[in-house]
């Protein structure tokens, strides 16, 4: 006879990367990660993307917000779609 197949397969999380942030008022560095910045972005305002000018991710430690000119790389890059790309 043959071995049962367990039907519960886990599926595979894909990774996305994450943005790094710096405080300047306790002169922190962190890192958050993409899903976790959507998250808060369909909370806040109904849509996800990777952009960072109207989230607001606070500190760590001290709770301050650190803004998008704070922000110090995105590890994956946002790849450029022309218009010939598009779906419409």
């Amino acid at each position: 006879m043959g071995k049962k197949r367990n039907k519960s397969k886990q599926k595979q999380k894909k990774e996305f990367g994450s943005a790094e942030f710096y405080c300047s008022k306790c002169d922190y560095k962190f890192e958050v990660d993409w899903e976790t910045i959507w998250a808060i972005q369909e909370c806040t305002h109904g849509y996800v993307g990777y952009h960072l000018n109207d989230t607001f991710i606070s500190c760590e430690k001290c709770g301050e917000i650190c803004g998008d000119e704070e922000k110090i790389e995105i590890s994956k890059p946002v790849p450029m779609i022309t218009d010939d790309e598009l779906p419409f």
